[in-house]
């Protein structure tokens, strides 16, 4: 502790100019910043439109804004949702069904509630100034790693209060993007009583005096714990602890506690790092590994486009074998063959990627990476063996392929994704064996299922629940190649009937074709 006393001591004289001129300044500004928190007011909007089940809901009604709850990116146009989204459920509702939303299933299934979190909608019914729902959509962004976007809605507030401050400051801290954030936190003090964000701010603008001071205080009034004083401290000034060995990470760690390792280039925690600390590793100054590895899990998880991990798998020659350098030389000798144009070439990467990415559950991003090269292919004896793999990647990538359909012995589950596809009638003279491809055609008929599970989420589609019920279906598929096939026909039908037809489409092709440990 001797350490602690020394350091208060040198940074009071140090900060001595200041507190001569001013002795309570520094008192009153961590005191005052407690008290008579920022108002703000919104008014409660709520016109339900009930959606018809089986057709497309028709946007008739714009976004009504006022109210934090309902910002978002993409406009009711974009999404296909209702401008009433919401419908007439309270917003503890609608945040507890975001909030505890499994972040996990197909692809495409993911990429509907991605959209759920990023939709501009009118507010809830019972909408207050704190921005419940925002407050949920944006945590579940962080969840997911999302950093970009939920720093974009942010972006939108016009009255921040402190719980959506708090969201979107480790959200800035990890971006490293703070300029705004902290300068809204010079004009509004009240809007966060931790010392520790007051204490990187200061230091992150230059006022090391004001920054040390202020952990000297919060340290003396019991306002910050020994174990985050250390860190900042050696954040402030880390010459003063050359020498002494960095301390454990904590359990939990926090966004601030990972940001202020991070500056202090301490060891990472053992295991996977939560997703939201990911956003520095994908960056171009990180190690290649570290991209690769850190780009895959953002794109399973929806919080990247599949590109940005295609260009990294693309960069530099690989530095082994095994593991992500397996898959970047897949990708690299997949792009060797398509410019060579040799057909034997090109089928034997194909195989030989689409078995790495399969391992890792990236053949969607895959598909739709190279939708473009493998429609331009023509049938040849070469692909003999590759036809049915590279109809399967056309498929998942929403493409209609023809002309390949001699190469290759089709089973029913190829077939029907192809009539999915190119919007056949999909019409069997008697029912299939295959109890997932029944559930498929059922689900994409217009006969309503008889499950309870059916019933209460078209309950929720007639009430004007959409929302919810959009939830609820994806929810049924979260286990993905482990979901009951009465889950699997529930589903399709609910979000077709809640104007997702094309969504329910790609659905069913991904649990048609993708590999079981491929999802």
């Amino acid at each position: 502790m001797f350490w602690r006393l020394a350091i208060v001591g040198v940074w009071c004289f140090v900060a001595s100019p200041v507190a001569a001129q001013a002795p309570l300044s520094a008192i009153d500004w961590l005191t005052e910043s407690l008290e008579n928190p920022p108002e703000s007011s919104t008014q409660p909007i709520s016109a339900p439109m009930i959606p018809q089940p089986i057709q497309e809901v028709f946007i008739t009604d714009g976004v009504s804004t006022g109210s934090p709850d309902s910002l978002g990116l993409l406009s009711p146009t974009v999404t296909g949702f209702s401008a009433n989204l919401w419908g007439g459920t309270s917003s503890r509702d609608i945040a507890l069904a975001i909030r505890n939303f499994p972040t996990t299933g197909y692809p495409e299934a993911i990429n509907v509630f991605r959209r759920i979190l990023l939709a501009q909608a009118n507010p809830p019914f019972d909408v207050t100034a704190q921005g419940q729902v925002l407050q949920a959509r944006l945590a579940k962004l962080y969840e997911i790693g999302a950093l970009d976007a939920a720093e974009a809605i942010y972006l939108q507030i016009e009255n921040v209060t402190p719980q959506l401050f708090e969201q979107s400051f480790r959200v800035a801290i990890l971006t490293d993007r703070t300029t705004e954030i902290c300068n809204l936190l010079a004009d509004y003090p009240a809007l966060s009583n931790d010392l520790s964000t007051r204490t990187y701010c200061l230091a992150r603008s230059g006022d090391w005096n004001a920054a040390a001071m202020t952990v000297s205080l919060g340290a003396s009034i019991g306002a910050i714990n020994p174990t985050r004083e250390e860190m900042l401290i050696r954040f402030l000034d880390p010459e003063l602890f050359e020498g002494e060995e960095d301390p454990d990470p904590p359990v939990p760690m926090t966004a601030m506690d990972f940001v202020l390792r991070e500056a202090l280039l301490m060891a990472r925690p053992p295991g996977q790092l939560h997703l939201a600390y990911l956003y520095r590793d994908i960056g171009l100054r990180a190690p290649l590994r570290t991209r690769i590895e850190a780009s895959e899990r953002l794109v399973r998880a929806g919080a990247l486009p599949g590109s940005l991990l295609f260009n990294a798998y693309r960069t530099g020659a690989p530095a082994s074998s095994g593991g992500v350098w397996e898959r970047a030389a897949a990708i690299q000798q997949l792009d060797a063959a398509l410019e060579s144009g040799e057909d034997n070439l090109i089928s034997e990467a194909i195989a030989y990627a689409v078995s790495e990415m399969a391992k890792i559950g990236l053949l969607v991003a895959f598909a739709e990476e190279y939708a473009d090269s493998f429609s331009e292919l023509d049938y040849g004896p070469a692909y003999a063996e590759t036809a049915g793999i590279i109809w399967d990647m056309l498929h998942l990538a929403d493409v209609a392929v023809y002309g390949w359909e001699q190469a290759d012995n089709l089973t029913e589950r190829q077939s029907l994704a192809h009539r999915i596809v190119a919007r056949e009638a999909i019409i069997l003279e008697e029912q299939p064996d295959d109890l997932i491809l029944a559930a498929v055609i059922d689900g994409l008929s217009d006969e309503p299922p008889t499950s309870l599970a059916a019933r209460d989420l078209i309950k929720m589609l007639e009430g004007g629940n959409q929302g919810l019920a959009i939830l609820g279906a994806l929810r049924l598929l979260a286990n993905a190649a482990d979901t009951p096939p009465d889950d699997i026909r529930t589903a399709l039908f609910v979000l077709r009937a809640a104007g997702q037809e094309s969504a329910a489409r790609r659905i069913a092709v991904q649990i048609l074709l993708l590999p079981d440990e491929a999802v």
